[in-house]
């Protein structure tokens, strides 16, 4: 009883308050019966008011009922005494057109016609102006428009276009609905070269993935580390068994407690051209997957994230002087830490990719043997950075 009362009072109270609102943009409410203030001051009734004082319509609608009443009258007080050949054809159909008038200004006046018609012209312009319709669309019909779109802005603007600039263009849209990295550190130590031409060199890689539909949809990715090298003897296993050696390899999928994926991965070695430098490609396989199947990688479903640690030492000759960092998935934030013990090494760095600005990165050099690398912005797929030792 004492919350109905006080439910009571308070919409009473408000009720009683002024509308302050200054257009109807502001006003949260979309007709006057909604609104709980005072409404002496509403713009939705102002609005209407005004309308039927200043629009026309309404005054030739009233003029053509009552011109239509006065005829419609008029024959049928003076149908007998005026007659006139086909007079008994004539006077009804004038009689029923003459009804027909009145009626629709009276079903006009009824249903607020003039107020109804502006009502679906507001809606219409509404509808066409803002992005509402969009939310009904399906992912599907939502890329065929804005291919469309995209297709249509540069053919009618520029008849020359050429076709795979668009094609970019949706390319780099499609990247939004791909996984991207919020952050990507990438470490390298080299060692001093070895009596036998070698160098040893320690990389420390860890991201977050993360998954831009959340939970509404699923995500894989594919962890997996590719490096090329040059070997004396390809086909010896001795020597392929020196390259590669997986130090810790971890994931978090969605927060989750890490799990060790070095029991999961196996080291795999794969000639190639033998004009190229490199003559060996060295990567990570699932130990599940049949050695003649070339699918480098672990595949991981997360939803959210995964946050991956991996460290390994590779072994390369020490004429390779160039190292080439190449990404996998668009990176909002990117470092490269590369060092070498050989104090007698010159590093330089630089950093590769698609509308890059200065600005947008950092060059550090520590020391001649220390360089640090960092990109503040976007970085597409395939881009990435290269340092070179001297």
């Amino acid at each position: 009883m004492w919350l109905s009362k006080q439910s009571k009072t308070k919409t009473h109270c408000e009720e009683e308050r002024t509308c302050n609102y200054s257009s109807l943009s502001e006003c949260p409410y979309n007709t006057p019966k909604e609104c709980k203030f005072n409404k002496n001051r509403c713009l939705h009734q102002k609005e209407k008011k005004h309308y039927i004082s200043s629009d026309p319509t309404r005054y030739r609608l009233i003029a053509t009922g009552l011109i239509a009443l006065l005829l419609f009258v008029l024959i049928h007080v003076y149908s007998a005494a005026w007659q006139f050949p086909y007079c008994e054809y004539v006077y009804p159909i004038l009689s029923t057109i003459m009804m027909s008038i009145i009626a629709g200004v009276i079903l006009t006046f009824a249903i607020d016609l003039p107020t109804r018609l502006k009502d679906y012209e507001k809606s219409f312009v509404q509808a066409l102006s803002s992005s509402d319709y969009l939310k009904t669309l399906d992912e599907q019909r939502l890329t065929t428009l804005r291919n469309d779109i995209t297709e249509q802005l540069h053919k009618a603007s520029a008849p020359c276009m050429a076709k795979g600039l668009i094609d970019m263009d949706q390319k780099i849209c499609e990247l939004l609905r791909l996984p991207y990295y919020s952050r990507y550190r990438h470490s390298v130590i080299c060692d001093e070269p070895d009596g036998d031409g070698f160098i040893v060199k320690e990389h420390t890689i860890d991201y977050k993935l993360i998954n831009p539909y959340g939970v509404n949809k699923e995500a894989k990715e594919i962890l997996q580390s590719t490096n090329l090298v040059k070997l004396l003897n390809p086909s010896s296993t001795e020597e392929q068994k020196k390259v590669l050696d997986i130090l810790e390899f971890k994931c978090s999928v969605d927060n989750k407690e890490p799990k060790d994926l070095i029991p999961d991965c196996k080291v795999c070695y794969e000639p190639i051209k033998e004009d190229e430098y490199y003559n060996t490609k060295v990567y990570i396989k699932s130990s599940t997957a049949p050695d003649e199947t070339p699918s480098p990688g672990i595949v991981i479903s997360f939803t959210e994230n995964i946050q991956v640690h991996l460290r390994y030492k590779i072994r390369v000759r020490k004429e390779d002087r160039c190292f080439t960092k190449r990404l996998q998935h668009p990176v909002k934030n990117f470092r490269l830490d590369y060092s070498c013990k050989d104090k007698d090494a010159v590093l330089y760095g630089q950093i590769f990719g698609t509308e890059m600005k200065q600005s947008d990165m950092s060059i550090r050099s520590v020391s001649n043997d220390t360089i640090s690398v960092e990109c503040c912005d976007w970085l597409l797929p395939q881009n990435g950075t290269i340092v070179v030792m001297l």
